[in-house]
């Protein structure tokens, strides 16, 4: 026994124990002791099951029913005193000992050994399933082994093209590189980026750069090759089409040149023509607001009293009609929006567009297109749509999708694999003002920490490589940004670096009551409220002073009328107003000069009156001097009955 004790104690590859033949531990090694933290004395009081994992437990001890003399090979997980579990080759071998039996009981820990295989099948995957055409060929150069790309590339599968000689990729022109790379790898020498035209099985040539390695085997014996491909065919008809691109510009270059002296002669005709562009310019800006204004003036009166008799009781018969007027003037207000964005874009403005729309419908359309992008990467897609989030809503719905395709890009583009996780939730809703939450979660590459303050500013990516998280998204965010600032919301970010990320932004919406039913409760349900609230209506035009007393008179609201600055200043020497709409271009007193004078004797009176700018004006920049001549606010022509409703509300 004694000389038994010395022998495994000087075996470290092995944990090594002695067992009786009812498997109790009677001898162990150092190793034994040191790696699975028993003292000797706990050891010696244990058997070997003891030490098995409790889920392995069952399975050893029903292999080992039968042991009698024959040994036991297996694998199986051993757990440490403090319960770490790890996995083992073990032997259980039957051995006699001064005529007694016991068990010798051999442990290997193989955590190494599997991890070194794990890795392998993951280099054999990324191998397989890389983009570029991986094959490799014996001294022969008979074809081994063939990866996926290499099938995309080729055409060829696996089972039609493995075994065959090399030069079945080959066209005739270019056989003579099968002696010569050959030739270079028995001599161990590698070849980078050799540009050279392959054959397809379809008979169509490609041109491909590969790049060829000798394979050593264990004894450092030359046995084949590895060879990578990659086809640069539009890769070459561009450098192509750029080489004639330079030659093209080179001949204007010199055909400029020449002129040189001409066009400097010309000097003063240029300014000459620069003063007239730029007085152009201004000519079709000036003439893009007043068309802007001359449309809106009487669009206004037709969609107000399209919504004014919208809430009467009128026949049913008659409702169509109205849809159609409603419908063909909101069409023409969208060609004048059109015309104005021109305007906006040149002045880099980003405005609202707020119309009703089926949010619920949204978010279908939106969950389809994203689910069906995440299944061609194999990620799994779900979502949460929160059941208490009204589905028509006031908005600006290209914009809000236009945010959530920034954000949903950003994610599928750097999450190899895992999840996309998409959710909206209601986070309150006050009055006819809900605010909605929605968030893009991804299991991706996550931000590093060092460039999470940056991540929402402008060209982050000239100071860092193409590869980090946000090289290609910094424009993207930026608009995400402004747009989600616009809707009165915030965007913010959680992430880590290769766990993922989760983007989430608010964004506030008017609710949106359907006007049939409305018809009915809006004038009793307002009536109350708003009875002891006078409203002075300053406009020049009779029209849409009709269309505004009609809208304040269903709303419930006493009002006043003024057809300029002269008399609206006059009624407020005597009367008591609560708040002023107030037009911009009008005879005698315009809009501003009006405000200007009321501000002025409001400096006087220690008091402040809410004025509201009610004007076709909608150029960019007109909001602004609105609120810079001193209003609160600012309605453009045309609006609709709720949109004033809302205003009014929020100021009273």
């Amino acid at each position: 026994m004694n000389n038994l004790n010395k022998k495994i104690s000087k075996d470290s590859k092995y944990i090594t124990l002695i067992l009786d033949m009812q498997w109790k531990i009677i001898c162990g090694n150092k190793k034994a002791l040191s790696v699975l933290k028993y003292t000797k004395e706990e050891l010696l009081s244990m058997t070997v099951f003891n030490l098995i994992s409790s889920d392995e437990k069952r399975a050893v001890i029903n292999q080992l029913k039968n042991f009698n003399s024959e040994e036991f090979h297996f694998n199986t997980f051993y757990c440490t005193k403090d319960s770490l579990k790890f996995p083992v080759e073990v032997s259980f071998i039957p051995m006699e000992l001064n005529s007694n039996k016991i068990i010798l009981n051999l442990i290997r820990d193989i955590t190494l050994e599997l991890q070194r295989e794990e890795e392998i099948e993951t280099l054999a995957s990324i191998v397989e399933y890389s983009e570029d055409a991986i094959l490799s060929k014996d001294l022969n150069d008979i074809i081994t082994s063939w990866n996926k790309g290499a099938e995309k590339l080729y055409g060829y599968k696996k089972d039609e093209i493995i075994g065959t000689h090399i030069s079945k990729l080959i066209p005739d022109e270019t056989i003579g590189d099968v002696e010569i790379i050959l030739d270079k790898t028995k001599k161990g020498i590698e070849i980078y980026h050799h540009e050279t035209t392959r054959l397809t099985k379809s008979g169509k040539k490609i041109l491909v750069s590969i790049c060829i390695s000798p394979i050593y085997n264990r004894e450092k014996k030359i046995i084949g090759a590895s060879a990578i491909a990659r086809d640069i065919s539009d890769k070459k008809s561009k450098e192509k089409q750029l080489k004639e691109k330079y030659e093209e510009l080179s001949a204007i270059y010199e055909e400029l040149a020449s002129t040189e002296e001409e066009l400097r002669s010309n000097y003063i005709e240029l300014e000459k023509a620069k003063i007239e562009a730029e007085n152009a310019n201004i000519a079709k800006a000036n003439f893009l607001a007043n068309m802007s204004h001359e449309i809106r003036t009487p669009l206004n009166g037709i969609i107000g009293t399209i919504d004014l008799i919208s809430l009467m009781e009128i026949r049913e018969c008659t409702r169509p009609y109205l849809e159609i007027l409603r419908n063909s003037s909101t069409h023409l207000l969208d060609i004048t929006n059109n015309i104005l964005d021109i305007s906006k874009i040149e002045s880099g403005k980003i405005e609202l567009h707020m119309k009703v729309f089926d949010l619920k419908n949204m978010l279908d359309t939106f969950i389809r297109e994203i689910s069906y992008a995440c299944s061609n990467k194999n990620i799994k897609f779900t979502y949460f749509i929160d059941p208490l989030i009204p589905s028509e809503l006031i908005g600006d719905e290209l914009k809000l999708k236009q945010i959530l395709i920034n954000l949903f890009n950003n994610s599928l583009k750097f999450t190899k694999k895992g999840h996309i996780l998409f959710k909206v939730k209601k986070i309150s809703q006050v009055n006819e003002k809900v605010i909605l939450e929605f968030s893009i979660e991804d299991t991706g590459t996550g931000i590093k920490e060092k460039f999470k303050k940056q991540i929402f500013k402008r060209f982050v990516y000239q100071q860092v490589p193409q590869n980090e998280y946000y090289s290609t998204t910094g424009l993207g965010l930026l608009i995400s940004k402004e747009l989600v600032k616009i809707m009165n919301g915030d965007i913010w970010f959680e992430s880590a670096e290769n766990i993922g990320s989760t983007f989430s932004f608010t964004a506030e919406f008017l609710l949106y009551f359907n006007k049939a039913v409305d018809s009915k409760l809006m004038p009793e349900d307002t009536v109350p409220h708003t009875l002891n609230k006078n409203i002075l209506i300053v406009e020049d035009n009779e029209i849409n002073m009709q269309i505004a007393c009609g809208m304040l008179k269903k709303l419930g609201y006493n009002f006043l009328s003024a057809y300029n600055g002269n008399q609206a200043l006059k009624i407020l020497e005597t009367m008591s107003v609560d708040l002023i709409l107030m037009d911009i271009q009008m005879p005698e007193l315009n809009g501003l000069e009006t405000t200007k004078i009321i501000r002025k004797n409001e400096l006087h009176e220690k008091c402040h009156m809410p004025i509201i700018a009610m004007t076709a004006y909608a150029m960019p920049g007109d909001r602004e001097l609105c609120i810079e001549g001193g209003m609160d606010d600012y309605i453009s022509k045309p609006f609709d009955i709720y949109i004033l409703k809302n205003i009014l509300q929020r100021f009273l």
